[in-house]
């Protein structure tokens, strides 16, 4: 599976071959995973291997990268496809920072939705953020995710406690 975005961007499905030592880097940078649970895991080569491997296996999982022209640059996950219940749990990380304000996350997220709505009987996609997560918060409110629910003090991150902040996209509508 290969989706454009746009000019020399695009999606890929992840495959072992695409992992690298670069990817694994990405969640070694506190910046990069300053607002995600990855901060407490520790990452290797091999372990980004069997996550791949695992999410490629799984019929409940959509993993795909983000990719200029051969850089790989993020990844956006969609998390129990094949839930009764009809809903997706999406995530992503745009792991090269260099483009990040690029707008590439929401492009990104937007194509990833349309390709749902085509490929898969989803009714919702729902995300769960960081309220300090500004620019996450804005990749899901350009893709018309509503603002759902608040959890006080859910996150601790850094430091610090922060909200929870709950999206959702109603996909049928």
């Amino acid at each position: 599976m290969k989706i454009i975005i746009e000019n020399k961007f695009y999606l890929q499905e992840m495959i072992p071959s695409l992992v690298t030592m670069e990817y694994v880097k990405w969640f070694e940078d506190p910046e990069i995973v300053k607002y995600s649970d990855n901060q407490y895991r520790r990452f290797s080569f091999d372990s980004q291997l069997e996550y791949v491997e695992s999410c490629l296996k799984s019929p409940n999982t959509l993993l795909v990268g983000i990719f200029h022209e051969n850089l790989h640059i993020g990844n956006i996950c969609v998390n129990d496809i094949a839930s009764v219940h009809k809903r997706g749990e999406i995530s992503y990380v745009i792991g090269e920072k260099s483009y990040w304000g690029s707008g590439l996350g929401t492009k990104s997220v937007g194509r990833v939705i349309q390709h749902l709505k085509d490929e898969y009987d989803l009714t919702k996609l729902h995300a769960g953020l960081s309220s300090l997560n500004i620019g996450s918060k804005k990749i899901l409110e350009k893709n018309l995710f509503t603002l759902e629910g608040v959890r006080k003090k859910h996150l601790y991150y850094n430091g610090q406690w922060s909200d929870c902040l709950e999206y959702g996209l109603i996909l049928n509508d």
